[in-house]
């Protein structure tokens, strides 16, 4: 329970860092939505870019309403949160070594599954935390607007599609720290890693079909919010969620109770 204290306490202020500023573009967000609320003209226009949204990951829903707007500008949720849990998982694994305090926390009596636990324990909670956080802050200051009945339940689909998402590289990033012997490399591959996903992810949708067998390796493909307005979860891509972090997870024990740690 101390160490959870610590790393709670350890990695609070980077939590807030990512918050404020990401509510802050939400909520900017929001305002610009007054130019588009009931506009139907602004609404024809906008398909023009259907390839375009596609390619994103979005849908061309009616952005005259609530969850059509937030499901086209929601890359600025779904990006940047797995980006966060991506650094805080391999991050929070090396952490020891970059603050040089390894040698001091295992003279303790505690093994090291116990400290990869407590970090494990901490980087889930506070991927939640960052998630309710700026979903929250989304489905709050869309309330002043009219919202349809649908609009709650797109809100839930979306923070459940998103959180799964940061799960994947979060346990990711804790396996690369985990098995890399230069810790200072874990944090630039894992989210090296996910650009390139995103990066493809942005390719198979310009295709049209074309790259729909990549699908499967691109988690940003697993959950669009196209799907979550739709109110649909593809259930083999939730295995395969359940499935690689389930492997990641093991593994970051695995090798983290191997690894000589520089100190």
């Amino acid at each position: 329970m101390n160490i959870i204290k610590r790393e709670l306490k350890a990695n609070l202020k980077s939590l807030l860092f990512w918050i404020i500023p990401l509510g802050a573009v939400m909520y900017a967000a929001s305002v610009e939505f007054n130019a588009f609320a009931g506009d139907s003209a602004i609404a024809d226009a906008m398909k023009q870019f259907e390839f375009m949204f596609k390619a994103l990951g979005s849908s061309v829903a009616d952005m005259t309403k609530p969850e059509g707007f937030i499901s086209i500008v929601s890359l600025y949720i779904y990006l940047p949160l797995a980006i966060y849990s991506g650094l805080l998982g391999s991050g929070i694994v090396s952490k020891e070594e970059k603050d040089k305090t390894a040698e001091y926390l295992f003279t303790l009596p505690v093994k090291r599954y116990e400290v990869i636990r407590a970090k494990l324990i901490v980087a889930v909670v506070y991927s939640m935390v960052i998630n309710l956080a700026i979903v929250g802050t989304v489905y709050l200051t869309y309330l002043r607007f009219e919202v349809s009945d649908g609009y709650f339940r797109f809100m839930s689909n979306m923070s459940l599609g998103v959180f799964l998402t940061q799960l994947i590289f979060l346990g990711i990033g804790m396996l690369i720290s985990s098995v890399l012997k230069q810790y200072k490399k874990s944090g630039s591959i894992t989210i090296g890693l996910l650009m390139g996903t995103f990066m493809l992810s942005i390719l198979i949708g310009m295709v049209d079909g074309k790259l729909d067998f990549l699908k499967f390796v691109v988690p940003f493909q697993y959950f669009p919010s196209a799907d979550m307005l739709a109110g649909t979860f593809n259930f083999g891509y939730v295995i395969i969620t359940l499935v690689v972090t389930l492997i990641s997870v093991v593994g970051t024990f695995y090798f983290y109770k191997n690894r000589d740690l520089h100190i």
